[in-house]
């Protein structure tokens, strides 16, 4: 055998033996049915059953709406004549970008009953930036449950982009990273013990970095040079919207394992996608999409959801049986049920690939030792 056959075997079985990125399934699709003609901004509720949008009233002032994702419970919750963007689904309340009195844009948040709404910071700092095009700084406010703080972008003293946490009563304004370098769109990990965001590095090329909680531990996700943006981390990796290549006009939604590993399309057909968002449960993902004649379309992407150990004894016709779960004793004496974790339903398939590529690459160097040897 020669040594060229043997390369070409190794990197044909390592090729197809790379991580996928984690066990994300899609079940099925929809689309939301919203009706408004044009849709500016989204969000999707922690439970996946509700967006949030931008549009405009019958005066053609953009407000904050909620709708079910049939298309039921239309509701309006504010109504001002400032612009709105990057609005973000807290747990009972609404954030969103706005102008504030001085021209400055700010963080809001509004009630999902529309009945209170306040600004977040009195700060004469900008919050966030209009989004226009080509323009991939900034990025919505990301929220978290757990500590109940928000991590937004801003400008530092050196006048790049920074990440700034603050508390949900606008108390404990901080710069989460101190260095040099330029950090925008931040988005907390589920657990939110720790974020990913955006920076460049020492090319000036935008990378996704990863940080704990309290900005120590910063770790490279991605290594290649293209742009990165709409950033939202999910039970299952981190999504993002990039190009895929350096000329391209048609943005794509990616999405990589935190270690960096498993980058992939998330949606193989589409034109434009942007502004992808898990459910905080992690059973709905939302995007949106250009179609060929220009409409926008709010997509969902039902995933599989995670089998739940049930403790209660199955019925069967005169028979009757208790399954017993495996109990090992936790540190504190809580029992904790132990579940023999199954194969991913992609693994089958991978494997079945990985086989046959390895078969053909085993017939192709017999034959050419054949002819080797007939020579």
């Amino acid at each position: 055998m020669k040594v060229s056959h043997i390369f070409i075997y190794l990197f044909l079985i390592s090729f197809f033996s790379a991580p996928v990125s984690a066990d994300l399934v899609i079940e099925s699709t929809s689309t939301a049915n919203i009706t408004d003609k044009e849709v500016l901004s989204t969000a999707i509720s922690p439970d996946g059953s509700a967006i949030a949008y931008v549009s405009y009233d019958t005066s053609r002032n953009q407000q904050i709406f909620t709708i079910k994702t049939d298309g039921s419970e239309r509701k309006q919750l504010t109504n001002d004549p400032n612009r709105k963007w990057d609005i973000e689904w807290l747990t009972d309340e609404i954030s969103y970008m706005s102008y504030d009195n001085d021209g400055i844009e700010k963080i809001f948040i509004v009630s999902l009953d529309g009945s209170k709404s306040r600004k977040l910071l009195n700060e004469m700092i900008r919050q966030g930036r209009e989004p226009v095009k080509g323009d991939r700084f900034w990025g919505s406010a990301s929220w978290n449950p757990a500590s109940k703080n928000i991590l937004f972008t801003s400008l530092g003293k050196n006048g790049y982009e920074k990440i700034f946490e603050v508390n949900i009563d606008g108390t404990g304004l901080k710069i989460v990273i101190e260095d040099n370098s330029r950090q925008w769109n931040p988005q907390w990990s589920p657990d939110g013990a720790s974020f990913v965001y955006a920076s460049q590095d020492k090319n000036n090329i935008d990378q996704l970095y990863i940080a704990k909680a309290d900005g120590t531990g910063i770790t490279q996700v991605t290594d290649d040079v293209f742009k990165k943006y709409d950033l939202n981390w999910g039970k299952d990796g981190i999504l993002y919207v990039s190009t895929e290549s350096q000329i391209a006009s048609s943005e794509k939604i990616f999405i990589i394992n935190p270690d960096g590993t498993g980058k992939r399309r998330l949606i193989e057909n589409g034109f434009n996608q942007r502004n992808p968002m898990w459910s905080r449960d992690g059973n709905t993902i939302l995007y949106e999409a250009t179609d060929i004649p220009g409409n926008k379309l709010i997509e969902l992407l039902h995933l599989q959801k995670p089998e739940v150990i049930s403790t209660v004894s199955p019925v069967v016709p005169t028979v009757t049986r208790t399954i017993t779960p495996t109990v090992t004793p936790a540190a504190t004496g809580t029992p904790v049920i132990e579940k023999t974790p199954e194969k991913s339903s992609l693994w089958q398939p991978v494997l079945s690939v990985v086989l046959i590529l390895g078969l053909i690459v085993i017939i192709i160097l017999a034959i050419s030792n054949f002819m080797s040897k007939k020579k």
